[in-house]
């Protein structure tokens, strides 16, 4: 198989898939400290949260449900799952509100690593698979860039920012310091000897990645080498280096958000051409503008709905657009039942991932569309 080193090609490897997160990297880093610090404004709740964090979510449909040979191909899956998941998540929230966002952080969490992890495999696929011997896997590497920060994160409660609330994850340092030797101090020496570890093994990796293809007369996988280096940055900066609600949530959401919904628009239009020989630029352009303001649309559903059901912290915003047409909700049980109904595209979105990207006998487009 010919030796590939981009994923959809170069500029859009770059432009779409690389360029967003580094843009919000320059752009943090040149933030006044004040305005980091300070609470996340309604616009960039609307930008990003819900234009692209919430949009992404939606997106889904576009490859499942309005993709009759699709939904087909996985019709059990795409009927069953969103009825399981209502009824464990109304029972979780109905117990307590705080399991169920604990419960949806580290289920976001698995789904977030397993995307990165998800689009290094595609990167390997294109490539072609080459088997190399190597001291640091790829596998290795992926996971080591997101599962340090998000120890880090747990160690450290001094993080100004969370999954979705407050005491969504489990505050490890309480648990520290309540072992019989455990002392002050202890907790910045750990912090930086493995810090220094963090960045060893990602140097080495990338050295011997450089040395073995150089060896091997193979061509440089730069769209993985990229790929890789980019998901470290992000969650090291996002994470550890800055700590801001708006850092976290700005660089979380695009590195998550913008690739999968190119991912998705890139499989749903190259599908479309490998039954129609011939599809002229703008129409390819005109689909790809219409799924867009459609999710963006939904996402905009689902929003309104969270804040008149359940908070009314954003009335001003929605509330200027469409009037609430019933207060917020008080009852226990039916809180807990919104809770479930409202989360289920978000939850249904994280289990589906898990199934359709896999390249097997219900996707049998993955390898024409993604890999060949």
């Amino acid at each position: 198989m010919m030796q590939k080193t981009w994923l959809f090609n170069k500029p859009i490897d770059l432009l779409v898939l690389g360029l967003p997160v580094w843009l919000t990297w320059v752009i943090c880093l040149l933030l006044p400290v004040n305005i980091k610090e300070a609470e996340l404004t309604l616009w960039v709740w609307v930008v990003f949260v819900l234009g692209i964090d919430v949009s992404h979510v939606w997106s889904t449909i576009f490859r499942t449900y309005l993709d009759k040979e699709e939904f087909d191909n996985h019709k059990k899956l795409l009927i069953y799952t969103p009825v399981v998941c209502l009824v464990l998540f109304f029972l979780v929230a109905n117990i307590s509100t705080g399991l169920f966002w604990s419960v949806l952080a580290y289920i976001a969490l698995y789904h977030f690593i397993k995307q990165q992890y998800g689009f290094m495999q595609l990167y390997r696929a294109k490539y072609g698979f080459v088997k190399i011997k190597k001291r640091l896997s790829d596998k290795f590497i992926i996971y080591l860039g997101m599962l340090y920060p998000v120890w880090y994160w747990h160690l450290n409660s001094d993080r100004q920012f969370s999954w979705f609330v407050q005491g969504d994850f489990i505050n490890l340092k309480l648990l520290l310091e309540g072992l019989p030797f455990w002392q002050e101090g202890y907790l910045l020496n750990l912090n930086q000897i493995c810090t220094l570890l963090y960045f060893f093994f990602l140097f080495f990796w990338f050295a011997e990645e450089i040395i073995i293809h150089r060896k091997g007369q193979l061509k440089f996988p730069i769209g993985k080498w990229i790929w890789v280096i980019t998901t470290w940055g992000n969650w090291y900066l996002g994470i550890i280096f800055f700590n801001s609600d708006l850092v976290f949530t700005v660089t979380n959401v695009v590195a998550h958000g913008v690739p999968y919904m190119a991912l998705v628009f890139f499989y749903v239009e190259k599908k479309r051409q490998t039954k129609i020989s011939k599809v002229p630029f703008f129409e390819n352009f005109y689909r790809v503008t219409f799924m867009l303001l459609a999710v963006l649309f939904l996402a905009f559903g689902e929003e309104y709905l969270w804040d008149m059901t359940l908070y009314q912290d954003n009335v001003n915003f929605f509330g200027s657009i469409l009037a609430y047409p019933m207060g917020v909700i008080q009852q226990p049980v039916f809180q807990a039942l919104a809770l479930a109904l409202l989360s289920l595209p978000q939850v249904t979105h994280y289990v589906l991932d898990g199934f359709i990207w896999k390249s097997n006998k219900s996707n049998p487009y993955i390898k024409a569309v993604l890999i060949e």
